[in-house]
């Protein structure tokens, strides 16, 4: 030893850091400078950049309006006036004209199901548009008007509801095909639907049949859409009548087809991947800001993309499945249970083909219970999770990928082999879903709901309760 000094009340002795009422020896050469360390910001960027090759840039979001860097379809290329125009129409409740009961007409739009204040998901376990009433503050009272419900004989009550959960549009930017089943999309380059036969992937008298245009996945889905969810956009639509909207259509689309509906679509899709999450916390830390993180997301950060490898199926800018990933990338079967029908919210059945997932779509056995992997953000905006909202909070999501035990009785060989047990103990799980739950919130999701619509109506619904909780 060196050195002796009364005043020295914390030493190092072989890494330990002992406290002494008097004194201790103290080894200068053993002095272990603190600034050196790796701070857990620094500990989680090598995490990061560790687990995918082009490192943190791999999950960066870029800004809403930088087009060049939004993946888009080639068809579709992104323009300020088509996004602004996509923005109303997907909002515009004036759409919903084509509907079953003349007394709900009008009441509901694409952001009925969609929208900022849960998330852009519905709120509710199985999202309504027409048939619909009422939506509290997230959406989340929203529920069937008297007389409404799927299995009605009477053709007049049979709301708008779909068989899963309504998928967010956050981030979708960055996925190839829409919906849990992976239905929609059959872009020229793409790798998920293009092998399927024309029977399977577009017949006719079905929405599927838009696969024909071979668009992108939002780009199908949009225009399919509009006629799934009874909204109008041809022949005298409040599109012909209004003349703001014939302005916006001249200035999206300057070299006008006759075919608006498909127009319409391109430009729903068209703001809907500028939807994206660029202002969570973790987007700030990849651009820098080392501070944008807690302490305790770090740990949940450093799990997610280290020890309980979430980052292997949750990947890219949207923590999904990357542009251009492989049907064993984007789909897979964690054994997560279907809508309950005796549910309060849930109307109708569950179809065997709605149960089988992806399989009930392509035909092919070994599709059979797999569903699209999802984005992870803000994913605090709503108390549903899971294509058939079979779980309403984020910590159980990760309890039950960490015990692997599925909810859903299917054959053992379905199962995905990376649904496997975790081995995190509950500290761990408190610490990853507060990476999710906090660190991918991005607070400032209504900047893309816009201020007013064209024809002045209310948004995202506009029955009559629903007007008076939006106070509109």
């Amino acid at each position: 030893m060196k050195s002796l000094s009364p005043h020295i009340t914390r030493c190092a002795v072989s890494g330990i850091c002992l406290t002494l009422l008097s004194g201790c020896l103290y080894d200068k050469d053993s002095e272990v400078d603190a600034s050196a360390m790796p701070s857990p910001s620094d500990e989680l960027r090598q995490t990061v950049e560790a687990s995918n090759p082009n490192g943190l840039s791999a999950y960066i979001l870029p800004e809403s309006d930088d087009f060049e860097k939004i993946p888009q379809d080639p068809n579709n290329p992104l323009t300020a006036e088509k996004v602004r125009l996509g923005q109303f129409l997907f909002h515009e409740t004036a759409l919903a004209t084509e509907g079953v009961n003349a007394e709900h007409s009008g009441t509901w739009s694409c952001a009925s199901c969609h929208h900022a204040d849960a998330g852009f998901k519905s709120g509710v376990p199985q999202g309504i548009g027409e048939g619909g009433e009422g939506f509290g503050v997230k959406g989340e009272m929203r529920v069937f008007a008297y007389g409404f419900d799927k299995s009605s004989e009477d053709p007049d009550y049979v709301p708008d509801v779909q068989p899963f959960a309504s998928p967010t549009i956050l981030n979708t930017a960055y996925q190839e095909v829409m919906l849990w089943n992976g239905q929609f999309g059959n872009a020229q380059d793409g790798s998920v639907n293009m092998g399927l036969a024309e029977h399977v992937l577009a017949p006719q008298g079905t929405p599927k049949y838009e696969n024909l245009r071979q668009l992108s996945g939002l780009e199908t889905q949009a225009i399919a859409g509009t006629a799934v969810h009874r909204l109008k956009t041809h022949e005298d639509s409040v599109l012909q009548t209004n003349d703001e909207y014939v302005l916006l259509f001249e200035l999206a689309f300057p070299q006008a087809s006759e075919d608006i509906v498909s127009e319409a679509g391109k430009a729903i899709a068209a703001y809907e991947r500028t939807v994206l999450a660029n202002r969570a916390p973790f987007q700030r830390w990849l651009r820098g800001d080392s501070a944008a993180l807690t302490d305790l997301e770090i740990s949940g950060a450093k799990l997610f993309f280290g020890k309980a490898n979430c980052f292997s199926c949750h990947t890219g800018p949207g923590l999904s499945s990357e542009q251009g990933a492989s049907e064993a990338e984007m789909f897979m079967a964690l054994g997560f249970a279907d809508f309950d029908p005796n549910h309060p919210q849930i109307s109708g059945v569950v179809t065997d083909a709605d149960s089988r997932g992806r399989g009930g779509f392509t035909g092919e056995s070994e599709d059979d219970y797999k569903f699209k992997v999802p984005q992870l953000y803000n994913l605090a905006d709503s108390e549903v999770f899971g294509h058939g909202a079979s779980f309403d909070s984020i910590r159980d999501v990760v309890a039950y990928k960490n015990a692997a035990v599925p909810q859903k009785v299917i054959p053992a060989n379905q199962l995905d082999p990376r649904f496997i047990p975790l081995g995190l103990t509950e500290l761990e799980i408190d610490q990853l879903t507060a990476f999710l739950e906090y660190a991918l919130y991005d607070p400032d999701l209504a900047r893309y709901k816009p201020d007013a619509l064209p024809t002045g109506a209310c948004f995202p619904v506009a029955d009559e309760l629903s007007k008076l909780d939006l106070n509109c």
